[in-house]
C-alpha cells in the first residue's frame, strides 16, 4: 500500500480516515488497487449498446433470442446492471488465470510474471467485475468461477468477501488435463478448480448429475417397478456400531418358507442380527419404521449363503447422483473436447488456446439449471463460446428454452492475428446455431436466434442536450431490458415501437411526439411498456390516461442514469478486505 502523509491533512479528512480504518476487517486480503483504463473512462463517459443487425441470426420466429455483446466486459456488465438486474439464474465464467505467460492484459499491456503488482492488478480487475455481476443474480442464482493454483487462494478470499463465506456451495476439482502439465517442475498439474457460490444458499438448489452408462449397468436387476441393485442392509465402516446409532441395532425376523419379514417375533421366524464376520455388533442401515416401509414396498430381500442369512435392500435406479467435489471423466479433457472441438467447428488448427471441455460445462449446467427450463445463463469471459454452446446442447437434450448471454472483447487472440469476438466466439456460435461441416460430415444446427451488440461510450451528462443525445442511444438497451426485439415501426428522433409475443415497448424520444405515438399504440392490443424522454425523473401522467393497454410508463434517461450513479458510486468506495 502507498504510504500516506498525514501531516497536512485537515481534521475532517483525518476523522474520515479514522472511521475507514476502524471499519477494516482483521482477517482477509489486502491489495493495492490499480487504476484500470476502462473503469476510469466512466468518469467522462457512459456505456450503451449498438445493435449490429448484419450479425443478427434469425432461425425461428418467436424463438429464443440469445445475446452476444462484443466489448469490454466491464462496460457490458454496467449495461446489464440496468437491463438484467436480478434476472440471471447462473453466471459461469472462466477468467484469466494470471499465470504470467503473456495470456492476460491490464491496461493493454501483458501482465508478466516479474510484475510485482501482478496479483494486485488481477484482484482489482476481478473485484470490479464480480461486484457488478452479483447485482445480476436472482436471489436463488448461482455463480461458478473457474481458476487454477495461481490465484486460487486470492480468489477464494475475494469471493468470500463479495458473496459471503456462508454462501459458498462448494469447490470442485475438475481433471481438465489428464496428462498433466509438462512444464511443472515438481507435480504435473492435471486439474483446475471451480468455485461455486450462491446469492443466497437458503434459496439456491442443485440437481443430481445424470448417471453414466457405466453407472446404469450396475443396476442389473429389475422388477415391475424399476431396475435395481442389491445393497447389504448391514452398515459397515464409520458410524456403524450400536454405541453410535443405538436406534438402528435391532433383530429382524424372517421366515424362509413364506418370505415374511418383520421386526416382531412370530411363529416359524428366524432372528437375524447385524453381526459382522468377526462377530462384532453392527447396525442396520435404517431404523425399524423405515425398514417396515421398505418391506411394504417390496424392497427388502433376504438370501441364504454358506454362513447364514444376509439381508439386502433394493437400491433402485435414479435419474442421477449427488455430484461430488472431484470430477474425473475422459469427456472433461479440455484438449479432446475443447481445443480439438473448436478446431473442427471453425475448420482451422489451434484456433483458440485452452477452451473448456464442452461436456464439463454441460454437466455443470445439468447440476445447476436442469430444473430451470427458461434460465438465463451469463458468461462475461466468453472466450471461444463454450458456455453458449453448452446451453444449446442442454436445451436440445431436455427441450429447455434457456437463454445465454455472452460477453467478450475483440482483442487479438494471443498474437495469432485472429480476433476473439469476431473470428472465434461469434463464428463458433453461428456455426452451432446454423449447422456446419467437418471432415465432409454435416453437423445439424441447434436453431434459435442471436442478437449481436457492440459496446460504445457516450459523453457524460452535463447539459439537457446531453440527456437528449444519451436517450437517442439507449433504444437497444431498453429493448434488451424488455426482450422486445422486433421493430414494429420507427420515426427517427420521435418514437419507436417494438414487440415480442406478449408485449409492446414504446420509446418516445421527443415529448412532442406523444400524440403521434398514442395513435399508433392504440392500433395494438398487447400491453405496452412506455419509455418517455424527460429532463428529470417525472412525466405527465395525464398524457397517457387514454392508453387502455398501458402497463407502465418510465422516464428516460433517468431510469438508466440512476442505475449508473449507484453502481459507480459503490465501485469507487475504498475496499479493505
Amino acid at each position: 500500500m502507498t504510504k500516506k502523509d498525514f501531516q497536512n491533512w485537515s481534521r475532517e479528512k483525518l476523522l474520515h480516515e479514522y472511521k475507514e480504518i476502524s471499519k477494516r476487517k482483521k482477517f482477509g486480503i489486502v491489495w493495492e488497487d490499480k487504476p484500470e483504463e476502462v473503469a476510469e473512462q466512466f468518469k467522462t463517459s457512459l456505456p450503451v449498446l449498438k445493435d449490429e443487425k448484419k450479425k443478427q441470426i434469425s432461425n425461428e420466429k418467436g424463438g429464443i433470442n440469445h445475446i452476444f455483446i462484443e466489448g469490454d466486459n466491464y462496460h457490458a456488465l454496467s449495461v446489464l446492471n440496468y437491463t438484467h438486474k436480478k434476472k440471471v439464474d447462473l453466471i459461469f465464467i472462466d477468467p484469466p488465470y494470471n499465470t504470467g505467460n503473456r495470456s492476460w492484459r491490464y491496461n493493454n499491456d501483458y501482465v508478466e510474471k516479474e510484475d510485482r503488482f501482478r496479483h494486485s492488478k488481477w484482484l482489482s480487475f476481478m473485484s470490479k467485475r464480480l461486484r457488478l455481476a452479483k447485482n445480476l443474480l436472482k436471489e436463488n442464482g448461482i455463480i461458478v468461477v473457474t481458476i487454477d493454483d495461481y490465484e486460487l487462494f486470492t480468489l477464494g478470499l475475494l469471493m468470500d468477501e463479495i458473496f459471503f463465506e456462508n454462501n459458498k456451495i462448494g469447490v470442485l476439482a475438475v481433471e481438465s488435463n489428464p496428462r498433466g502439465r509438462t512444464t511443472n517442475k515438481f507435480f504435473a498439474t492435471s486439474h483446475e478448480y471451480w468455485l461455486i457460490y450462491a446469492k443466497n444458499t437458503n434459496m439456491a438448489s442443485i440437481e443430481n448429475l445424470p448417471l453414466t452408462e457405466e453407472q446404469k449397468k450396475l443396476f442389473n436387476l429389475a422388477d415391475d417397478v424399476s431396475p435395481y441393485r442389491l445393497l447389504p442392509f448391514r452398515r459397515s465402516g464409520g458410524l456403524s456400531t450400536p454405541e453410535e446409532r443405538p436406534n438402528s441395532h435391532y433383530p429382524i425376523y424372517y421366515n424362509e418358507k413364506t418370505g415374511k419379514i418383520d421386526i416382531k417375533s412370530f411363529k416359524g421366524a428366524t432372528e437375524i442380527l447385524p453381526i459382522d464376520s468377526s462377530g462384532r455388533k453392527r447396525v442396520w442401515r435404517q431404523t425399524r419404521p423405515s425398514l417396515m416401509e421398505a418391506v411394504e414396498r417390496g424392497d427388502m430381500v433376504i438370501k441364504k449363503n454358506g454362513k447364514g442369512l444376509v439381508v439386502y435392500m433394493k437400491d433402485r435406479i435414479k435419474e442421477g447422483r449427488k455430484p461430488k467435489t472431484v470430477w474425473i471423466n475422459p469427456k472433461y479433457d479440455a484438449s479432446a473436447h475443447g481445443t480439438i472441438l473448436v478446431d473442427k467447428i471453425l475448420a482451422r488448427r489451434k484456433a483458440f488456446d485452452y477452451p473448456k471441455s464442452l461436456y464439463a460445462v454441460i454437466d455443470a449446467l445439468s447440476v445447476l439449471v436442469s430444473d430451470k427450463k427458461k434460465a438465463v445463463i451469463l458468461d462475461f469471459f466468453a472466450g471461444s463460446g463454450t458456455t453458449g454452446h453448452a446451453v444449446l446442447e442442454l436445451n436440445k437434450r431436455d427441450g429447455g428454452e434457456r437463454q445465454f448471454i455472452l460477453c467478450t472483447d475483440n482483442q487479438d487472440n494471443n498474437g495469432s492475428g485472429t480476433k476473439i469476438a469476431s473470428d472465434i466466439c461469434y463464428p463458433r456460435i453461428k456455426n452451432v446455431l446454423n449447422g456446419y461441416s467437418t471432415n465432409g460430415k454435416k453437423i445439424a444446427g441447434f436453431g434459435g436466434n442471436l442478437r449481436y451488440y457492440t459496446g460504445e461510450l457516450v459523453g457524460n451528462i452535463k447539459t439537457d442536450n446531453d440527456k437528449r443525445v444519451f436517450t437517442l442511444r439507449c433504444g437497444e438497451m431498453l429493448c434488451l431490458a424488455e426482450t422486445t426485439f422486433d421493430e414494429v415501426m420507427s420515426k427517427k428522433g420521435a418514437f419507436a415501437i417494438y414487440e415480442n409475443a406478449g408485449q409492446m415497448t414504446g420509446i418516445i424520444y421527443d415529448e412532442d411526439a406523444i400524440s403521434d405515438f398514442k395513435k399508433e399504440a392504440k392500433k395494438h392490443k398487447k400491453p405496452f411498456v412506455v419509455y418517455v424522454f424527460s429532463y428529470d425523473h417525472t412525466y405527465n401522467e395525464e398524457d397517457f390516461e387514454d392508453l387502455e393497454n398501458l402497463r407502465t410508463v418510465k422516464p428516460i434517461p433517468e431510469v438508466i442514469l440512476n442505475v449508473y450513479r449507484k453502481i459507480y458510486k459503490e465501485l469507487y468506495k475504498p475496499r479493505h478486505l
